[in-house]
């Protein structure tokens, strides 16, 4: 999968667990900037993973594979 086409699958993911993926728009990358990917709670505006933009594609997707497994046992126990 290529980088745009990934990159918009797993924006889609993250919609549908209800966070949000934001990319660093730095130029320069920085002790506070790693110009990667952040992921956020929309509601809260929190960040959830990635506080310096340091997560690439890759950890992205990790992260929310084990998310929504995790939604998915929390939901499995309440039932």
């Amino acid at each position: 999968m290529g980088g745009k086409v990934r990159e918009n699958y797993l924006r889609r993911k993250a919609a549908r667990l209800g966070l949000s993926l934001k990319k660093s728009r730095a130029k320069k990358i920085h002790i506070d900037n790693f110009g990667g990917y952040m992921i956020i709670d929309p509601y809260t505006n929190a960040v959830v993973q990635g506080s310096r933009f340091e997560l690439d594609l890759e950890d992205v997707a990790e992260f929310l594979d084990e998310y929504e497994q995790a939604l998915k046992e929390k939901v499995k126990g309440n039932g």
